[in-house]
């Protein structure tokens, strides 16, 4: 099973990356592109948002690959309780974000595939997800397919929101 696992996860992680780059090349490099709102009655979650979030959750994966110790990203900036800011200097300038998320990308590919299969069987480190997802490989199912996803799906709505161009997955 763990290699069927791993090679499901590296398939889907590798699309979802390329996926990211595509919904944010064309943004530039004025973090007030990133920030935008396309309609000020509601807050979206914006790209910056979006990256920043993303890039908090990939160091999660890693440390859940390499079984390192974590603290719960709950309430960490850009964690799941944050609140989607509209400040620039929230947040870091663009060719950061990009450069960092692609870096994290490479570098979860590369403990995906130094992680040995005991690693996916292990329990999960986190207690409030191991009711839900009691050994790793489960946790990563979800952080790795569903979380990404459906925040490359905020990107895209977003993006339409804001009047750009839809971007092939």
């Amino acid at each position: 099973m763990g290699d069927l696992l791993r090679s499901s996860l590296r398939i889907t992680w590798v699309r979802n990356g390329a996926y990211l780059g595509r919904l944010v090349d064309d943004l530039g490099e004025a973090v007030a592109r990133w920030i935008a709102q396309p309609a000020s009655a509601c807050a979206m979650n914006h790209p910056a948002w979006i990256v920043c979030h993303l890039r908090l959750y990939r160091r999660v994966i890693l440390d859940l690959l390499r079984g390192a110790a974590f603290d719960d990203p709950l309430d960490a900036p850009f964690g799941r309780g944050s609140k989607v800011s509209m400040e620039p200097a929230a947040h870091p300038a663009p060719r950061e974000m990009r450069e960092t998320i692609e870096r994290l990308g490479a570098d979860v590919l590369a403990a995906l595939d130094a992680a040995p299969t005991a690693r996916f069987e292990a329990p999960n480190p986190l207690p409030r997800w191991r009711e839900l997802h009691p050994r790793v490989g489960e946790q990563l199912v979800t952080l790795m397919v569903k979380h990404e996803s459906f925040h490359l799906g905020q990107l895209s709505a977003w993006r339409r929101a804001m009047g750009l161009p839809s971007v092939a997955m």
